[in-house]
């Protein structure tokens, strides 16, 4: 607190201060005169000054004795994250200043039990959803293998009907995963250096029953082999995330030919991967809000397995990763997303 400021606060006691000095100073005065007592006027206003003197030397004496702890203040005020910084607060002068620190202390206390308590049950929670997800993991691929031992072709239709849905579980539990994974990034964190081309052909092969059930065709264009360096594991689920997408919202289109394509493109400072549809598209009123949490927007209204988490997500690790998303569409045409690898400013090597 400035000094200036400090006077602004004490306005009320100044302006009591002179006016309960000018009354007494009246009646006294008042009283010299009925009294016919014969009192100099500058006498008065020598008292009046000396007066004032004493309460502004009095007022800096106050000012100066508690300037350290309105400087300790202040700079709590000013700190974001640093809440350990009021445990220091010892440069308490009188007994309203005690009160302020141990309340404030009493406050931080019942804020580090309560945070406390939240963050032991999120960790039991994701305790459980990680084991809960291992555990559902087993009878969805024991399903997948048995209906891949089906021999029975009058039954076809119905096993990949079945296929079809247990794929859905799969991707949604995998979704689950990464989400609770994504809380403790920096542990599940590990840089590698590959050629991209390798991990798109990856994707593409994950998801090689899908195409095929919905006749759509993948295409790679790109030249030799270009590498990056990121996490390998967490660069799969976003490329398959926004593949899957891709096939949700072609598998309904009219065109005669349905393809997605991969395009691996080369600059100085950044390699770009675009991976790009000829599908629905998406309405333009819904384009600015596809990363937020829970957002299925007007196509996803339409297709009852849309969550809104996959480009949330997508978005997410692309932050942690340094990489840019990016998405651009036209309703009716196709979409295009493309993830932005900075080679010239890698975070990696810092």
């Amino acid at each position: 607190m400035k000094l200036k400021d400090f006077f602004k606060d004490r306005i009320g006691y100044a302006l009591i201060y002179f006016v309960s000095t000018s009354i007494v100073i009246l009646i006294m005065y008042l009283t010299l005169i009925i009294n016919k007592i014969n009192l100099p006027k500058t006498n008065i206003l020598y008292a009046f000054l000396v007066s004032t003197v004493l309460f502004i030397i009095f007022l800096l004496y106050d000012y100066f004795k508690n300037k350290s702890f309105y400087i300790q203040l202040s700079l709590m005020i000013n700190l974001k994250d640093e809440l350990d910084y009021m445990l220091n607060l010892d440069c308490t002068q009188t007994l309203e200043q005690r009160l302020y620190r141990n309340l404030l202390l009493k406050i931080y206390k019942i804020y580090g039990d309560k945070i406390g308590k939240y963050e032991e049950e999120r960790k039991q929670y994701i305790y459980f959803i990680n084991q809960w997800v291992h555990q559902i993991k087993t009878p969805v691929s024991v399903i997948n293998l048995i209906l891949q031992d089906q021999k029975n072709e009058e039954y076809r239709p119905i096993f990949d009907s079945l296929a079809e849905e247990n794929e859905k579980i799969s991707h949604c539990i995998e979704m689950m995963l990464y989400n609770t994974r994504l809380n403790e990034f920096n542990l599940d964190f590990n840089v590698e250096s590959f050629n991209i081309i390798s991990i798109v052909r990856n994707v593409i092969n994950h998801n090689k029953k899908s195409l095929i059930r919905n006749f759509i065709f993948p295409k790679i264009i790109g030249n030799g082999d270009i590498i990056v360096e990121t996490d390998k594991k967490w660069l799969f689920f976003v490329i398959n995330q926004i593949f899957v997408n891709a096939i949700k919202y072609s598998k309904d289109s009219q065109k005669d030919k349905k393809y997605i394509t991969f395009k691996i493109n080369q600059e100085p400072t950044k390699v770009i991967l675009s991976v790009a549809d000829n599908g629905i598209g998406i309405p333009p009123q819904d384009l600015s809000r596809i990363f937020n949490a829970f957002f299925t927007g007007k196509n996803g209204r339409k297709i009852a397995e849309s969550t809104g988490m996959g480009m949330y997500l997508s978005k997410k690790i692309c932050d942690e990763l340094g990489h840019d998303l990016l998405v651009e569409s036209q309703e009716n045409q196709g979409t295009t997303f493309s993830i932005v690898f900075h080679t010239g400013k890698n975070m990696f090597k810092l």
